[in-house]
């Protein structure tokens, strides 16, 4: 036997396809019931309602898609100006980084200049000069005088006889 529960269910689906069946007998007799000029006022309001709705759906896209492009802009600056500030920050770190590596190297380099020009002073301090024209001197007269040529030593002769000393000890004895 069936279950009570069953047969009640199949009991109100009846009842409901009744009642859908008169609803639409109703409905057919409703159209049959209205005559032609009330059919063609409710097909203007119809078209003017449709007409009403597609102008406002229209109107309505409309506003909706400026609104969204001005989101999009005031967006897009955003991210511009985001971009921008970012850029900024990166380019004076780079810059920062840079001026320190360039500091460095300036310091480097300075140090290296520095070595290299007190070595050649110390060389250049370890060597005698011509008195006449401040070349290196291969020949010397006495404590500290010294000649570069021949030349210089007999140009200079003039003003250095005077004070020579080898001039001065050879003739005492």
């Amino acid at each position: 036997m069936g279950d009570p529960s069953s047969s009640s269910t199949k009991e109100i689906i009846r009842q409901i396809a009744l009642q859908v069946e008169q609803d639409e007998n109703q409905m057919t007799t409703a159209e049959d019931l209205i005559d032609e000029p009330t059919k063609r006022a409710i097909a203007e309001l119809q078209k003017h309602w449709m007409s009403e709705y597609h102008n406002s759906r229209e109107k309505s896209l409309v506003e909706l898609t400026e609104k969204l492009h001005q989101e999009f802009l005031s967006d897009q600056q955003k991210i511009r100006s985001e971009l921008l500030q970012q850029f900024k920050e990166e380019l004076e770190q780079t810059r920062s980084d840079l001026d320190v590596k360039y500091r460095e190297q300036l310091k480097n380099e300075s140090s290296k200049l520095i070595e290299k020009h007190r070595r050649e002073m110390s060389d250049a301090k370890k060597k005698q000069w011509c008195c006449q024209c401040e070349n290196e001197a291969i020949y010397h007269c006495c404590w500290n005088t010294a000649y570069c040529s021949v030349e210089c030593q007999q140009n200079h002769w003039q003003n250095h006889r005077r004070t020579c000393r080898r001039r001065k000890t050879t003739t005492n004895p």
